[in-house]
């Protein structure tokens, strides 16, 4: 029992030890930057690496979202990085195809750090968006990338549905989650349908 407990307790101080090495790095990089995240520069809807909850005018090459915490509610964790990526694609003029799915394969990676935290049935949800990151990719017009993603918030919100029905006392709290992500999914979707060409 006792070696139990000193193998979490050594899991969770290596945790806090890398989180605390990667924002130390991200600051002294920030720091020599002018407060600007680093990154090459691209094409349309693409310039320098934009880290998420950072300067929205430091948009470009890619979303970067930093290691959810191990701790503290998945919830809020699944939240922030809903609402960076969400930023992220709005402030960023993120309109192509190619930007959107990259965009959501990071978040999806994030996601992953989050999820086995969610209920059951909501442990899906970065394979759900890696998915619609891939057909979004692949799609040959903006129309049938719209599709895909408005397909996985279907998905999303059938898995939803699913909590509720398990759950009805704590549906908001245990569905929350869902609800952030398919609201990215959408603001995805209505990026590319601004940019027209449908």
């Amino acid at each position: 029992m006792r070696s139990i407990s000193f193998s979490a307790f050594a899991r969770t101080l290596a945790a806090a030890l890398f989180l605390a090495v990667f924002a130390t790095g991200a600051y002294a990089q920030a720091a020599t930057n002018g407060g600007h995240a680093p990154g090459p520069s691209g094409g349309p809807g693409h310039g320098p690496t934009w880290v998420g909850g950072g300067d929205p005018g430091d948009c470009g090459g890619g979303l970067d979202l930093p290691a959810p915490s191990p701790f503290g509610d998945a919830g809020d964790a699944v939240k922030a990085l809903s609402r960076a990526t969400q930023a992220y694609i709005k402030q960023c003029r993120c309109v192509t195809q190619e930007c959107v799915a990259d965009a959501l394969d990071q978040y999806a990676d994030a996601l992953a750090a989050v999820t086995p935290r969610l209920p059951p049935e909501l442990q899906d949800l970065p394979v759900v968006v890696r998915r619609a990151a891939h057909r979004v990719r692949v799609a040959r017009n903006k129309a049938e990338a719209v599709k895909a993603l408005h397909e996985a918030v279907a998905l999303i919100h059938k898995d939803i549905s699913l909590v509720r029905a398990e759950d009805p006392e704590t549906q908001q709290r245990q569905t929350r989650s869902g609800v952030f992500v398919a609201d990215t999914l959408n603001v995805a979707s209505l990026s590319l349908e601004k940019a027209g060409g449908l």
